[in-house]
């Protein structure tokens, strides 16, 4: 996780609050970002989270995303049928 202050000095304990903050409500590793941005009165924040892949599994194997595949295992996975039990879940 980075922590980037914006126009001028905050301490480590001031900090670590904000990262305190934020990590309260997202796991740390979840955490790409912070952002601090010091003003006269307030400091705004901001953070970014990681982007999670969303990975398929066909065949029993993880293949990565949709996007990023051919058109052959594209139409495969567009074609393909629901396992009955599946739709008992949900």
């Amino acid at each position: 996780m980075n922590v980037i202050v914006i126009n001028g000095p905050l301490s480590e304990r001031e900090q670590d609050a904000y990262v305190r903050h934020v990590t309260s409500r997202h796991p740390a590793s979840a955490v790409d970002k912070i952002y601090l941005e010091v003003h006269e009165d307030h400091v705004d924040l901001r953070y970014t989270l990681y982007r999670y892949r969303e990975l398929r599994k066909m065949g029993g194997y993880c293949i990565g995303e949709p996007a990023s595949w051919n058109c052959a295992k594209q139409a495969e996975q567009r074609d393909m049928v629901p396992n009955r039990f599946e739709e008992e879940d949900q």
